[in-house]
């Protein structure tokens, strides 16, 4: 799998490498440039060398010469020699010259000139006027370093600006809830950039309309089923058929999954948004006399000696919650439902379950799913799951070798 590459930090670095490359150029160009005027200004200090020692010499007296031949400095970096015919020089680091001007030998540069018969010849050594250039180079890096330093920082405060509309648009989407199908409301985006946020909100407007449109479609087809299926029932009941009577066992299943159509119908609307306060211990001890005898004697309530348990959540929505959790446990269940509740707002359903029944789902380990030997449609428990994620209640599934176990985390109201 490809490493994930950063818009900001690929930018960032091409201009940068685009800066440095422009500067390097800018320097090589100016250290040619460095190099071929100091030559010309050390070129030049030669000839005023010269040209004073020919005026010391025009006015010196006749037959004298104020200076001894062969002169050099100390570091024998920078020469003068005076030539007279009448006098033997001493020899000199670079090759005899027999013509005036500027001259090129191995480690020296040159300038001889003649004048009434004495010659005199200045060098500068090549290695002096190429230290002097380093020292000038190097000053003028030790100014630049800095300045490159801090337009690279603000390069990077640049850049990191330009993109910080993408940042803003990433987060406002990770913001949103996953039902949200509003647009994403971001406004100051540059120009390059609006198509995306336009194509990002006309796709959210469509999945918007798709989700009301199936919503609708469950809705009206759960509604256009129960009068139907409550006539067909009573036509049932009345019946003395054997037959009959072992089908009302089948058309009460289908109401349950009619009924619970309609739940994710009003889930998938907005239910459990509201905040409470409800009893859980009251909407349990009802719903447990509402499924009637044979399945009440199946359910065991452990109150936790509690007279109330007001929690923060909707009652509609955790009555619907309770329902389909009880349901759901004896419909895959085998054994009796033991629920239990503790002080701080924790609900614990467990009850018997053999494998074969209620497996554990290979791709969710830990999680549980329907089996093709249990009732129901799987309904129930996406109810659970999507309503529980609506209410904001913490859900924990837990399969174990031979139980169930879900514990819900609901909030307490103090002195609800």
């Amino acid at each position: 799998m490809s490493r994930p590459w950063s818009l900001r930090r690929r930018l960032t670095v091409r201009v940068m490498a685009l800066v440095l490359g422009g500067w390097l150029a800018t320097v090589a160009l100016a250290a040619v440039v460095l190099r071929h005027e100091m030559n010309e200004m050390f070129d030049t200090e030669l000839s005023a060398l010269v040209e004073t020692t020919v005026l010391l010499l025009d006015s010196a007296p006749s037959g004298t010469i104020p200076r001894a031949l062969g002169i050099e400095t100390t570091d024998g970096e920078r020469v003068l020699r005076l030539l007279a015919p009448d006098r033997v020089a001493a020899a000199a680091p670079w090759p005899a010259l027999t013509r005036d001007g500027l001259h090129d030998a191995p480690g020296w540069r040159i300038l001889r000139q003649t004048t009434e018969g004495t010659v005199i010849e200045a060098a500068h050594a090549t290695t002096w006027r190429r230290e002097e250039m380093l020292e000038v180079a190097a000053a003028f890096l030790f100014l630049a370093l800095p300045l490159i330093a801090l337009l690279l920082w603000g390069l990077r405060g640049i850049v990191a600006g330009a993109t910080a509309p993408v940042a803003r648009l990433a987060q406002a989407v990770a913001a949103r809830a996953p039902d949200d199908g509003a647009p994403s409301g971001v406004t100051d985006t540059p120009q390059e950039m609006q198509p995306l946020v336009q194509a990002l909100d006309a796709y959210l407007a469509r999945i918007s309309d798709l989700r009301q449109s199936e919503r609708a479609f469950i809705a009206n087809a759960a509604h256009e089923l129960r009068t139907p299926l409550a006539t067909m029932r009573n036509r049932l009941t009345l019946s003395s058929d054997a037959q009959a009577q072992a089908a009302i066992s089948t058309l009460d299943a289908l109401t349950r999954r009619v009924e619970r159509l309609l739940q994710l119908s009003r889930l998938e609307a907005g239910l459990g948004l509201g905040r409470g306060p409800a009893d859980l211990l009251q909407i349990l001890r009802l719903l447990r006399d509402d499924l009637g005898p044979g399945a009440r004697d199946l359910i065991w309530l452990d109150d936790g000696d509690l007279d109330a348990l007001p929690v923060a959540a909707d009652p509609d929505a955790l009555a619907i919650l309770l329902r389909n959790l009880i349901e759901n446990a004896l419909d895959h269940g085998s054994g009796t439902v033991r629920i239990t509740l503790g002080h701080a707002g924790d609900l614990v359903l467990e009850n018997p379950a053999d494998h074969p029944r209620l497996p554990a789902n290979r791709h969710s380990p830990g999680t549980v799913s329907r089996s093709a030997l249990s009732r129901g449609a799987g309904l129930g428990l996406t109810i659970i799951r999507d309503l529980a994620a609506a209410m904001q209640v913490p859900l924990v599934e837990t399969v174990a070798p031979d139980r169930v176990v879900f514990t819900l985390k609901f909030k307490p109201v103090p002195g609800g």
